[in-house]
């Protein structure tokens, strides 16, 4: 009998030790290294967070609105992947790019009496931040999903110090908030630790029609001049008016599909101020673009998709005739902020 209460007892410490000894085990890891440029990033991250609302409303990486409008975002390029009304879809691929939006000629440019080279991806030009993509290296980095709420997205992205020839680590924020109405903003914010360039924009592609055509689509932009190019697709520096043009859209009209787009306009509004961009209208539903930049690059892809990206002026930093415009430069212990909404509505509606 004291041989087997012996044995029980040992049976009993043996459990009591094993339990002891798991509790508190997990599979999780948690890591604290923000996110950097890579080239080599081609997949979508896995280290979303979870929604931080138990609401059952918020869908991970989806907005919508009560108007029909669903929005559907990525981490890759922080980017928004498709843009629905009524199930169908009008827009896709809105990657955002950074740090700097359009061309850099040569590659190069001076700040603070340094010459910089950065990476050309686009024949002799620096395109959209340079990297291996024309796309530029922040569309094809994973961001950090920050958070999500009910009407919000949050994102951020750390490019280091001299990434792909930039001076300074810059942090940057891309926040997407979508209203009940259709209207979906997108705010930027960065820092840096050195003086730097930062000029970020969205490459939406959008399809108004969702039919691949630019069929029964007309445009209106609210910009009078543009900025003429060379050969090289680099401003020249002088601002011509677009009337009798083909970049004539001061007046709502068909969009002009037999020409090619890849063009800056010069927004008719006050330095700094947020206001009427573009409106773009198809047979059902309309976009208005509202920013607080100077510039609108109005481009064409061939494949019935039309982007109205905002920015600041092309190459500014290599046209001092551009500073009335605002500038590129963003300087360490400042903040930059901007903010643009595309507001998506059904026609009579």
């Amino acid at each position: 009998m004291k041989k087997i209460l012996a044995r029980l007892a040992l049976i009993s410490f043996a459990l009591i030790t094993a339990a002891c000894g798991n509790k508190g085990s997990s599979s999780e890891t948690s890591s604290s290294v923000e996110p950097s440029i890579s080239s080599d990033t081609s997949m979508p991250s896995s280290n979303s967070l979870a929604p931080s609302s138990s609401d059952p409303k918020i869908v991970d990486n989806q907005l919508s609105a009560s108007n029909g409008l669903k929005v559907y975002f990525k981490e890759q390029g922080a980017r928004i992947d498709k843009i629905e009304f009524d199930g169908k879809q009008i827009a896709k691929d809105g990657f955002t790019v950074g740090r700097v939006a359009n061309r850099i000629a040569g590659g190069k440019f001076t700040l603070n009496g340094t010459q910089y080279s950065v990476t050309k991806n686009d024949g002799n030009n620096s395109l959209h931040g340079g990297g291996r993509s024309w796309q530029g290296p922040f569309a094809i980095t994973n961001w950090k999903k920050e958070e999500q709420t009910i009407n919000s997205i949050k994102y951020s992205i750390v490019s280091q110090d001299k990434d792909n020839g930039y001076p300074g680590e810059m942090k940057m924020f891309v926040t997407y908030t979508l209203s009940e109405t259709g209207e979906l903003s997108i705010e930027y914010s960065a820092t840096t630790t050195q003086d730097t360039l930062c000029n970020p924009t969205n490459h939406l592609f959008i399809d108004i029609n969702g039919s691949r055509s630019y069929s029964n689509v007309k445009l209106q932009i609210a910009g009078s001049n543009y900025t003429p190019l060379d050969n090289n697709k680099i401003p020249t520096g002088e601002v011509k008016s677009a009337a009798g043009t083909k970049f004539d859209y001061i007046d709502e009209k068909a969009f002009k599909s037999s020409e090619s787009y890849d063009d800056n306009y010069v927004l008719d509004k006050e330095k700094g101020a947020f206001g009427k961009a573009a409106t773009l209208t198809g047979t059902q539903y309309k976009v208005d673009v509202y920013t607080d930049r100077p510039g609108l690059q109005l481009y064409k892809d061939g494949s019935g998709n039309i982007c109205l990206e905002t920015q600041m002026m092309p190459d500014a930093i290599n046209h001092p005739e551009f500073d009335k415009y605002g500038t590129t430069v963003l300087k360490a212990g400042e903040t930059f902020t901007s903010k643009t909404t595309y507001h998506f509505s059904k026609l009579g509606a």
